[in-house]
């Protein structure tokens, strides 16, 4: 049986050049799993594909300014669509949208690997910590609010954290 390797560098250097047929090969291969990280983030489908689609448009326009240096095209296209959904928070913030109206996190079924197994020997509240950060952004003391815990056991949380994170991935 042969598995194929989608080659999101190559994909992502063709849009850089113009190329469509990369950029909806990138499209058809990612949508699906990007569309469901930000709507773990943001709760709604209808936010959820404005969001989606603000990234891909970034994505198309500003692909020439992907370097292989500074990381991964796959990482590369989730920070655009991370930065997309946070902002999308933050309007919703500034409209006046408390954290209380926001959805709560989804329970994710990590699979054991290397920085999944780090995540799940977390203890619950480290890990809720981690979450939050990623999928509603926000500050220590945001967080630290939205989990009714002290900013400080956030802040040691995020630090474990890394820690765990950091072992496992130089282990």
């Amino acid at each position: 049986m042969t598995v194929s390797v989608f080659d999101y560098e190559a994909e992502l250097l063709a849009c850089a050049a113009g190329d469509q047929a990369a950029f909806h090969a990138l499209y058809h291969h990612e949508a699906p799993i990007m569309r469901a990280l930000v709507l773990a983030m943001l709760g709604t489908p209808d936010q959820a594909d404005a969001v989606l689609h603000e990234a891909f448009t970034l994505i198309w326009r500003n692909a020439s300014g992907y370097s292989p240096t500074i990381g991964t095209a796959r990482a590369w296209i989730y920070s655009i669509l991370r930065y997309r959904a946070l902002a999308h928070l933050r309007r919703l913030r500034q409209d006046g949208v408390t954290d209380a109206e926001l959805l709560p996190l989804p329970t994710l079924a990590l699979q054991p690997g290397l920085v999944e197994g780090a995540l799940t020997s977390l203890p619950g509240p480290q890990l809720d910590a981690l979450l939050q950060a990623y999928l509603h952004g926000g500050d220590p003391a945001r967080i630290a609010a939205r989990l009714d815990r002290s900013e400080p056991d956030i802040q040691a949380s995020i630090e474990t954290v890394l820690t765990h994170i950091d072992k496992a991935v130089h282990a």
